[in-house]
């Protein structure tokens, strides 16, 4: 699955995560047209810029690898409040990001 696919299968579900937000509401956050973000999901957009996925990921809560790397599938899981409340604070990418590198390490 290259990148593009990755960003298209992703963003969508990510969007949902973030409150709901919609396509259009997302562009308006990141500087972008509402097709811009349709063609990212549409994987439609060979090289979007690494600037462009920044702001999206800061608007997402998400990482460039998290948003970018790997497919993600959305769950609901039950967490203790106070791991909830770290994954929603300004420290959540990077607590998340962690969380997934220690989960792929051998044991």
């Amino acid at each position: 699955m290259g990148r593009t696919d990755v960003i298209s299968a992703n963003l969508p579900i990510l969007r949902e995560i973030c409150d709901r937000i919609g396509q259009l509401e997302l562009a308006q956050r990141v500087g972008v047209s509402r097709r811009t973000i349709a063609r990212l999901e549409k994987a439609e957009v060979a090289d979007p810029g690494v600037d462009l996925m920044t702001r999206i990921g800061a608007e997402l809560g998400v990482t460039l690898p998290v948003l970018m790397e790997r497919k993600l599938k959305a769950v609901t899981l039950a967490l203790p409040e106070d791991v909830s409340a770290l994954l929603a604070s300004p420290e959540g990418p990077q607590t998340l990001e962690a969380m997934i590198g220690a989960a792929r390490r051998p044991r």
